[in-house]
């Protein structure tokens, strides 16, 4: 079969044009056809569809790999890029769980573009916005099915334990933390902030997207309190009105840290030496709206819970075992959900 499938596979795209696939439809019109390959295989040969999956998969990583070697390991775009997409499609629609095979697709896409946002910015703005930003529509039906297809991947890339070197970073980055080279070379998790995401900001949080500063970008809690500090009472409120988003996407960051500290510029730092200083010294005003809790803005200590949470947490993540290993954890269930960010 596996013979067949290649031969198949060569012999159909060999009859396509260069750029066929470039349009969603006929990456849509493609998975469609290959599901019915699927189907009349597993029937035809008694095979499991999973299986019939796997070669497909394959042949379509085996095509793309022999593209690239024939023209000195560069990548020639087109049809022999986006099969890829068709792939990754198949992966998530059949729910292939061979690890192997997904990380080795996730590998591929990443050797040619340095970057995973055309399987994040779906999850992140949507099926139409994508097109407007990017100039590429997601493959998946709307940004439900775009988050869960995300899910599918940082799952497997979190069971193989990849790791990407970036040319912005020293040192190797996870999937959830490689930047988005469309959008400014910023991180999923900040860009997510920026939309006002809050549903799939929780879901990078899950998965240890890291929520520390770096030489591009504050930190996201300062990006967050810097926007939340621009708001003034309007006329005939009074009140303050934030955006519930904003709000959301606050609390949920402050699930992740200890206490918040904000870094002072380095210019200030040289000169006197204080290299951060306390969130309720920066944003008094948000204080004093209550805004974040005292536990949290270094007026009170963290509460003892939250530091069992946050240090947990870290294990895992340093055993690749966020968030899946929380459920093998011998606790009750509404701490497996505290320990999961899922409440606070």
């Amino acid at each position: 079969m596996e013979v067949l499938i290649d031969g198949y596979f060569d012999k159909l795209f060999s009859e396509m044009e260069r750029s066929c696939l470039a349009s969603r439809y006929k990456r849509r019109e493609l998975v469609g056809y290959f599901s019915d390959v699927i189907n009349s295989c597993a029937a035809a040969e008694n095979l499991d569809k999973q299986d019939v999956c796997e070669r497909i998969v394959m042949s379509a990583l085996r095509y793309h790999n022999i593209a690239m070697m024939e023209n000195g390991y560069v990548c020639m775009l087109g049809k022999f890029h986006n099969v890829l997409y068709v792939a990754a499609k198949l992966c998530y629609d059949w729910n292939l769980d061979n690890n192997e095979i997904v990380s080795r697709l996730l590998n591929d896409i990443f050797y040619c573009e340095k970057t995973f946002e055309r399987i994040l910015v779906g999850a992140i703005f949507g099926i139409r916005v994508t097109h407007f930003l990017s100039g590429w529509k997601s493959d998946f039906e709307d940004r439900e099915e775009n988050i869960q297809a995300l899910v599918y991947f940082l799952h497997h890339a979190t069971v193989g334990r990849l790791e990407y070197r970036c040319e912005s970073s020293p040192m190797k980055r996870r999937f959830i933390d490689i930047p988005m080279e469309s959008y400014g070379q910023a991180l999923p998790l900040r860009v997510a902030i920026q939309h006002g995401a809050p549903d799939i900001l929780l879901v990078m949080l899950r998965y240890g997207a890291s929520v520390e500063p770096d030489n591009l970008a504050p930190s996201p809690l300062e990006m967050l309190l810097t926007r939340l500090n621009e708001y003034d009472l309007q006329p005939g409120q009074e009140e303050i009105v934030y955006p519930e988003p904003l709000l959301v996407c606050l609390r949920l960051i402050l699930r992740t840290i200890t206490t918040a500290f904000i870094k002072t510029p380095s210019h200030i730092a040289d000169q006197s030496g204080v290299f951060s200083i306390s969130l309720y010294e920066q944003y008094p005003a948000l204080m004093e709206r209550k805004l974040v809790p005292p536990e949290r803005s270094g007026l009170s200590p963290p509460e003892l819970r939250h530091l069992c949470r946050c240090r947990i947490r870290e294990t895992l993540f340093e055993n690749w075992a966020l968030p899946h290993g929380i459920k093998t954890l011998q606790i009750p269930e509404s701490l497996k959900n505290y320990l999961d960010l899922l409440c606070d």
